[in-house]
């Protein structure tokens, strides 16, 4: 989860949330100092220690979304480095889940990253082995979980990308892996119902879209939210719902601002999943195919930077 620290470099929504009974910490090497903060933060914490996720850094961090070779990103040595630097930043032992940041299909067929992690696990590092599959590339994941290479993968779903359901999530509930769904708000929380015209301008994977795209996003939100109070709930109580309706999803990562956002989203999450019907209604009206990494900054005229 990316955070921010407050004026004595830990962080205060953090504490509230593992306070409200919050027992997972997600969070990656690339996310500026979230590893930094989120160690800072658990000094301060005196209940039960919770699970713990992190992210091996890439070697190059600019270069995401286009295929490279896998020794361009990870190498043995290059996991070992970021699994070190990570449990010291941490402040911890062991890391209990240790995912790959970025994921391509094509990778599935090597072995030195594996190798690497099944080490690190023997040298009691890390406890569980995963993968982050690039933004909506869930299907990228599936040779993972069908062969069981990985603890566990985490993918996009949220109620727009709903497309998880119908191939990692049942394929992982049947595997006995782990499937970790982030960006259950999509972008700029927008599926928390605080999307505006001028907040998506500021989103990094939208500035570079044209306002027919951001206002066509805007009307799918008012859409959703129309269903939502049609079955007398706000938008943040269908979207965490949503998510938390199918077995095969084990946890969800969300990044909250406020200590009331944790508390809605708690909230929602007492109510336990959705009606049949309304995961249906969801899933056949609302999927909405898209993919706004396209549009981000980080690329100039489709190509990534440097190449």
């Amino acid at each position: 989860m990316r955070i921010t620290a407050d004026s004595n470099g830990r962080s205060s929504v953090l504490l509230h949330a593992l306070e409200r009974g919050v027992t997972t910490i997600d969070t990656a090497r690339n996310y500026g100092e979230s590893e930094a903060i989120v160690g800072r933060t658990l000094r301060e914490w005196r209940g039960p220690r919770p699970f713990i996720a992190t992210k091996v850094k890439p070697k190059d961090v600019s270069n995401w979304r286009f295929y490279v070779p896998m020794p361009e990103q990870f190498t043995r040595a290059s996991i070992v480095d970021s699994v070190e630097t990570s449990l010291r930043t941490l402040g911890v032992e062991c890391i209990d889940l240790l995912q790959i940041h970025q994921w391509y299909y094509r990778w599935s067929h090597e072995t030195e990253w594996l190798e690497a992690l099944h080490a690190l696990r023997a040298a009691g590092k890390i406890r569980f082995i995963g993968v982050s599959a690039q933004d909506h590339e869930h299907d990228g994941v599936l040779k993972l979980v069908d062969d069981r290479m990985v603890d566990a993968v985490q993918v996009v779903f949220n109620a727009f990308e709903s497309r998880p359901l119908v191939s990692v999530v049942p394929l992982a509930d049947a595997r006995g892996v782990g499937v970790i769904a982030r960006c259950l708000f999509d972008h700029s929380a927008a599926l928390a119902g605080v999307a505006t015209m001028e907040s998506l301008a500021h989103d990094v994977k939208l500035s570079n879209a044209s306002p027919e795209i951001v206002t066509e996003y805007l009307r799918r939100i008012a859409c959703l939210r129309d269903d939502a109070s049609a079955h007398g709930m706000t938008l943040v109580e269908l979207s965490v719902r949503f998510v938390l309706s199918r077995p095969g999803v084990s946890t969800v990562a969300i990044s909250t601002a406020t200590p009331a956002q944790v508390d809605d989203i708690v909230a929602a999450a007492e109510h336990g999943p959705l009606p049949e019907a309304i995961v249906e209604r969801v899933c056949r009206e609302h999927v909405w195919v898209k993919n706004f990494y396209y549009f981000s900054k980080a690329t100039v005229d489709g190509q990534p930077p440097g190449r």
